[in-house]
């Protein structure tokens, strides 16, 4: 009968998912839920069961941000893309729907997560926990704090998806009428205070770090649930929900808005402050942006090589130190196979992920500014010059060697983050400095040889393959790091974003922002557009600096899917739309390969900002309405 009400709970809830999930909220072997919160060992299950919820962001079938954010591309829906499904490659060529949307995380349906069935399990498991007797009192506080910012951050992945979203604060008992059930969406900045509340509560009784790391890591701590704050607000204050006339139609069908068309400045001040609070209890756990330690096997390596592990690694170096909340249930291996080039050393992999030429402009010169505005750049002739590598750049190219002047005086991000013709691949089984391995793409190397593990824009997302990945001619094994849900350099970032919306250009403004600059090996912002743009006071104004931190965030987070929510909050279509270009990749010689090829041209409007909700829900419970344009 217990199964029976739960079953019946969720569908008055979410009006169409399939009574079949609903199985999943209880643990294995326990068959009803009152019997789940007999005894605390049963009660830990059912708290798994909670975090069992969590997206894969570490996934090549799970996550559709990481093709959706135009930074990758991979071939058309119905070529050959092992590890990808058809339906996230539609995603990502912009055939979304109302009738059946790809992932739907509305329903849990079509490669969504069900999050509001995750949302009422939180639920059931704050409602239950107090009848366990077998449990100290300080325990059960901490898995109560657990659940809370658990549930805290499934609200938060809703309401950056869908916008104004029902709340589930608390279950609507089997005994509610019909009118009861039928649920309305709340407006978005009452979604985010709760997301804060949540937060707030549940903070004092959270760890501020794991000590027991061999069995809790990715367990709930003070810094993560501080950090969910951070995000929810400042995506409450963000173009797409403070100040959006767009959205004045967003309506209830009682009239009830449910977005803020005036712009509100307290909300930018309310995300600062989160943020400041988030970074101050993130540097007390101790944790700060990732620089490259040499284990003690490896060979010496030059200054520029550890300059672009320490880019690369924050990413693929497993509980680093700028990693907050890491998903240990997302393992890699597929993404990594997707990613990495066939080279001298392997060459079984898929390597279709191709990164698009037109969004690696993003990254900056050398001198660490865009690459339109430095002043002793060729930004005209980016494409159409040719040039040969000097000797002195041998730790990221191959000397002597012809490339495209795209590829030359970049950034260290760029030559971390990227792989193509002539780029070194730093891997731990060509460790030595005077032995380095260089990629070979052109059409007919051992690289190149087969259009159906080849990117087809002639870049490689390396940012993504760990070092440590390895193998021995047609075989390979990926070193399979654990997904960073949240790294220290995002707060960084939102936290001057937050500080420049609120109180202008300022010294805390910049002092953040150059953080995750030195890392990058690059100068100071104020230093670096007085000495090398053509808009030299462009950190000075509101305008300008934003517009800088938003290209610093893009080429930060470039190819992990963080960029496909940050483009939306900003009203990006500008970026959402970029095309995606490459070279001409199966030519033989420079002259022929470096030619510039159209490959896609989205067609993103202003209706992409948010999901779709399924056209059949609207049809069950009348109060619900659609997001604009679908």
């Amino acid at each position: 009968m217990k199964i029976i009400k739960i079953m019946l709970l969720g569908m008055l809830i979410i009006c169409s998912s399939a009574c079949t999930k609903f199985l999943d909220i209880v643990p294995d072997n326990v068959p009803t839920v009152d019997q789940a919160f007999q005894m605390r060992a049963t009660a830990k299950k059912y708290l798994f069961t909670c975090y069992s919820y969590l997206p894969s962001l570490g996934s090549v079938s799970d996550n559709y941000t990481f093709l959706g954010s135009r930074e990758i591309a991979s071939p058309y829906p119905g070529s050959q893309a092992p590890g990808v499904s058809d339906g996230i490659l539609q995603l990502c060529y912009d055939y979304q729907n109302i009738v059946k949307p790809i992932a739907n995380y509305w329903d849990g349906d079509n490669g969504g997560v069900a999050m509001f069935i995750a949302m009422r399990t939180c639920n059931i498991f704050l409602e239950n926990i107090g009848k366990v007797p077998d449990i100290q009192e300080v325990e059960r506080k901490r898995w109560i704090a657990e659940v809370k910012v658990l549930k805290a951050y499934y609200h938060f992945l809703m309401l950056r998806m869908y916008g104004p979203i029902p709340m589930m604060k608390t279950n609507i008992p089997v005994s509610a009428d019909v009118e009861a059930v039928k649920v309305k969406r709340d407006p978005v900045e009452e979604v985010a205070a709760y997301i804060a509340q949540l937060a707030d509560e549940a903070i004092p009784d959270l760890p501020s770090v794991i000590n027991n790391q061999r069995e809790e890591l990715g367990r709930i701590t003070a810094p993560i649930a501080l950090a969910i704050k951070a995000y929810a607000l400042v995506l409450n204050a963000s173009p797409l929900f403070n100040g959006n006339a767009d959205y004045a139609g967003l309506q209830n069908k009682d009239g009830q808005a449910l977005v803020n068309t005036t712009f509100d400045k307290s909300k930018w001040q309310e995300a600062a402050l989160a943020c400041h609070d988030a970074i101050a209890a993130a540097n007390s756990a101790g944790f700060q942006l990732y620089y490259f330690q040499k284990p003690f096997d490896l060979n010496n390596i030059s200054d520029t090589t550890k300059k672009c592990m320490d880019i690369r690694c924050a990413i693929t170096e497993d509980w680093n130190q700028e990693c907050i909340w890491g998903f240990a249930h997302s393992t890699t291996t597929e993404l990594q196979r997707e990613c990495a080039p066939r080279n001298d050393v392997y060459s079984y992999t898929y390597s279709l992920w191709a990164a698009n030429m037109n969004a690696c402009e993003i990254f900056y010169t050398a001198n660490g500014v865009p690459i339109e505005e430095d002043l002793h750049w060729d930004y005209a002739n980016r494409y159409t010059k040719l040039v040969t590598v000097p000797a002195t750049m041998r730790s990221i190219l191959k000397p002597n060697y012809t490339t495209s002047y795209f590829n030359m005086n970049r950034e260290y991000r760029f030559y971390a983050d990227l792989a193509f013709d002539g780029s070194s691949y730093f891997i731990k089984q060509r460790p030595n400095e005077d032995n380095l391995l260089y990629i070979n793409t052109m059409w007919g190397s051992s690289s190149a040889n087969s259009l159906s593990r080849y990117s087809f824009t002639g870049y490689w997302p390396k940012k993504l393959v760990s070092w440590k990945t390895s193998g021995d001619g047609g075989s390979y094994t990926a070193d399979a790091y654990l997904w960073p849900a949240i790294r220290l350099s995002a707060l960084y970032l939102m936290y001057a974003e937050a500080l420049n919306e609120s109180e202008g250009p300022s010294a805390r403004a910049y002092q953040y922002i150059d953080e995750v600059r030195r890392r990058a090996g690059l100068d100071g912002v104020v230093q670096s557009w007085a000495a090398h743009s053509r808009n030299a006071a462009k950190p000075s104004t509101v305008e300008g600096l934003r517009s800088i931190i938003q290209q610093e965030t893009m080429i930060e987070f470039i190819f992990e899917g963080e960029n496909y929510w940050n483009m939306r909050r900003w009203k990006r279509l500008d970026l959402m739309n970029r095309p995606v270009t490459g070279w001409d990749v199966t030519q033989r010689t420079p002259a022929t390969f470096y030619k510039v090829r159209s490959i896609y041209q989205p067609r993103n409007t202003y209706k992409d900002f948010l999901a779709p909700i399924r056209q059949y829900n609207l049809y069950v419970n009348p109060n619900l309405v659609q997001n604009p344009l679908w």
